[in-house]
Parts: C-alpha cells; sequence; structure tokens
C-alpha cells in the first residue's frame, strides 16, 4: 500500500473510532450493569405484553354496547337481559309487561323436578327453569361506549388505563428497548403493513374519524404468547462477542422455545441470550424478552 493511501486508512479507521467513545473498549464487569439488566427485563415484562400479548385492556362489547339487546319472550311477554356479575355470576334482568317493572334474578333449572304453582317456565338450550328472584339487587351501572358508528375491527382501550395514546404506548416502550429493536416494531403496531397478499393491520391507533377520543385497539390481532418468558437472574453472566457499549448475556430462562429436535414449540427452561446496547448514555434491551 502506497504511503498516502496507508496514511489515509489509518485518518479513516481513527475518525471511525472517534465517532464511537466505545471503540474498542472492553465491555463493563457484570456487577456495573447488573441491576440495571435486571431492572430493565423486569420492565420489558409489561411492554411485551403491550405489543404482543393480551394488549391494553378495552370495553367489552358485550356489557358496553347500547342498552344491551334484549331478548324477548313472546309466551310470557317478558324481555331478558344477561348481566355478568362477580359475586352471582349470571343474572337475569327481565321486565314482565304486565307488571311494568324491572326484576333481577337468577336460573333455577328443573331438572325433572315440577314448578311450583306460582312459578312460571321459560326454556333454553339448557332447558326448562324458573327464576329465582334476588331481592334488593342493585344493578352495577353499564359502560355505553359503543354504538353502531364505533368501528367493527377495532375496540376502545377503557379510560382508566394508564396509556391513552400511542405517543404514551412509545415513552414507556423507549424507557426499556433500543430505537434501532423498536422501530419494526411500531410499524407493525402503530402504521400496519402488507405482506405479500395479506395486510396487517395498526393494532392501535388514534380514532381518525374524529367521532371520539379514544385510543383504538384491533381486535384481528392474535396474541404471541399466553405466558411470558421468566429468568433467573442469578445465571446472568457477560459472554463474547461484548464491548463497552453493547453486552450480550447468557441467562438461563423458562419459556416457550422451539425444539430443534422436534422441530416445534415447548415450554421449558433452557439456556437464553439477551443483547443490550448503550444509547444516549442509557443501557437499552436490544432483542425481546417475552
Amino acid at each position: 500500500m502506497k504511503p498516502a493511501a496507508r496514511i489515509a486508512a489509518l485518518a479513516l479507521l481513527v475518525s471511525l473510532c472517534a465517532a464511537s467513545v466505545s471503540c474498542g473498549t472492553p465491555p463493563p464487569e457484570l456487577d456495573e450493569v447488573r441491576g440495571t439488566f435486571e431492572a430493565l427485563i423486569s420492565a420489558s415484562a409489561e411492554i411485551n405484553d403491550i405489543f404482543f400479548g393480551a394488549g391494553l385492556p378495552v370495553y367489552d362489547r358485550e356489557t358496553s354496547t347500547g342498552d344491551a339487546t334484549a331478548q324477548y319472550d313472546a309466551a310470557t311477554r317478558t324481555y331478558f337481559w344477561y348481566l355478568d356479575d362477580p359475586a352471582y355470576g349470571t343474572v337475569v334482568k327481565y321486565y314482565p309487561e304486565a307488571e311494568k317493572v324491572y326484576r333481577f334474578a337468577r336460573k333455577v333449572y328443573l331438572a325433572g323436578r315440577q314448578p311450583g304453582a306460582d312459578e312460571t317456565v321459560y326454556s333454553d338450550a339448557g332447558g326448562e327453569y324458573v327464576l329465582e328472584d334476588i331481592p334488593d339487587y342493585r344493578e352495577t351501572e353499564r359502560e355505553l361506549v359503543y354504538d353502531e358508528n364505533s368501528p367493527v375491527y377495532y375496540d376502545y382501550v377503557r379510560l382508566e388505563c394508564p396509556y391513552q395514546s400511542v405517543d404514551q404506548i412509545k415513552v414507556a416502550a423507549e424507557k426499556v428497548y433500543s430505537s434501532a429493536y423498536l422501530d419494526s416494531v411500531y410499524t407493525i403496531m402503530f402504521d400496519g403493513l402488507v405482506v405479500g397478499t395479506e395486510i396487517i393491520y395498526a393494532r392501535y391507533s388514534p380514532d381518525e374519524s374524529g367521532a371520539t377520543d379514544f385510543l383504538l385497539k384491533s381486535n384481528r390481532f392474535d396474541p404471541y404468547f399466553t405466558e411470558q418468558t421468566e429468568y433467573d437472574f442469578s445465571s446472568m453472566k457477560i459472554v463474547m462477542p461484548s464491548r463497552g457499549d453493547m453486552v450480550n448475556v447468557e441467562i438461563t430462562a423458562t419459556g416457550s422455545y422451539l425444539d430443534l429436535e422436534k422441530l416445534e414449540k415447548v415450554r421449558g427452561t433452557y439456556t437464553k441470550n439477551l443483547k443490550f446496547v448503550l444509547q444516549d448514555g442509557q443501557w437499552r434491551l436490544d432483542t425481546p424478552t417475552y
């Protein structure tokens, strides 16, 4: 190599190293970063769930639409509603037209016995039943948020949820994961994309119709997992390749993984590698932990 070319190459190398404060620097000692890494792994569970698990809580369409569709029994001229109640299970709210009063009861199936003289007999797929009134029952106030104009494929995120916008989700995620990792996640979560002939709709979106201020959550998204991976922090160790601004750790995990012999997903204990990167002076996870 000619002297001029050698000098130019050396100058380029020096400039590249100058651009990275950790160029050529060894990785930190585990004790220096253990607490930070453990905190990031723990915090990642919430972000994983928002993105790829059950997701943010939404208003249930069965109990939050209109006045809840009534069923009418023409033989007894009675309207029925079925309410979920944590104490009683299914509560039957009914309105006999002759009495013009709402009553609350539970179903009691006859199972072969004869009904009493003052009992009205009803039937459903479970058989014939009578209604046993629940004295002094107080109906839980219903949260009616959906109507005929509500989007079909998106549900409304509940107002008590701490995340009410895409930006709020991003703020939380960026405290845990690296920007490089999140760039691809954001495309799926907030923009949607087309893969061949398949359309993958954004999981979260503002209500662009302007009809409501709700954050919308897709009801067509299939969660990636039902249980997240658990980690044994005591087994964590730094492995190569690692350097001053990028650390790979090996850690014992319990969760789902691909069994290469069976070529199927199984759940068990295995060794997993996680990558951390130094971003703007702060460590961030650069691989998913779910």
